[in-house]
């Protein structure tokens, strides 16, 4: 197993944290594939606190260089899919809403419109496994609006691999880890989630259907309001509660 070293504390923690992260992969240490240590054990290994290792993990997933599956733990990427030289600057100051959604519309639409001719039974079941969690995630009061965010979007990688093209799928994520990094700063209260599951339960309905038409419309349709919410916030926005 990787050593992790113990950090001196300083200003720049989660910086720190990043780069000792990157080197591991970087140098070898740590493969594509490999599952890292969970947040708890990070802090054991660093010295650090859970804020500064849930910071570099966050960047380190917004540049590609990690991936976050749920249930299952955070794993390194395979090399080549994101650049492993980050700009920490870029990460701390990325602002680029407009941009990610504009990304969105481009890829989600065509990969709800290739899902609905392509997706399996076992698709079907997936998409309908990820939004009965979301739903569950809503209905429980103490779930965290990290996690919430986090269960909408796995609704969408659902999507991303029911279309069956890999290139438009690992697109996705990279749009997928910048969109969550954005969203942290939205404030995502219960009604805008239930507004959320009911356009994913119209998508799930169009997909199991076989409408591709009707599976982009209703895409397109519901990256447009999601759009106008997080506009609406980025005036004064606020962190999300961890």
């Amino acid at each position: 197993m990787a050593e992790f070293r113990t950090i001196r504390k300083g200003p720049s923690i989660p910086e720190v944290v990043f780069q000792e992260v990157h080197k591991l992969i970087t140098e070898g240490e740590l493969r594509p594939g490999d599952n890292l240590p969970s947040e708890m054990e990070l802090t054991e290994r660093f010295g650090v606190g859970r804020s500064s290792i849930r910071e570099a993990m966050r960047a380190l997933q917004l540049m590609g260089v990690i991936e976050v599956i749920q249930g299952k733990g955070t794993f390194v990427r395979e090399v080549g899919v994101s650049p492993l030289m980050i700009d920490w600057s870029r990460v701390n100051k990325i602002g680029v809403l407009s941009e990610v959604m504009e990304a969105r519309q481009f890829i989600e639409v065509l990969l709800a419109q290739l899902s609905a001719e392509r997706a399996t039974e076992a698709d079907v079941n997936t998409l309908r496994g990820a939004l009965e969690h979301s739903q569950d995630c809503l209905e429980d009061p103490n779930t965290e609006m990290d996690t919430l965010a986090q269960a909408g979007v796995d609704f969408h990688m659902a999507i991303a691999d029911a279309a069956h093209n890999k290139i438009l799928a690992m697109m996705y994520r990279t749009v997928r880890d910048m969109y969550l990094e954005v969203a942290r700063y939205t404030r995502i209260t219960p009604e805008i989630a239930e507004a959320r599951d009911l356009d994913h339960e119209e998508l799930l309905v169009a997909i199991s259907n076989g409408d591709p038409e009707e599976a982009a419309r209703i895409m397109r349709e519901h990256l447009e309001k999601a759009y106008q919410i997080m506009s609406a916030n980025e005036g004064g926005k606020e962190p999300v509660s961890e």
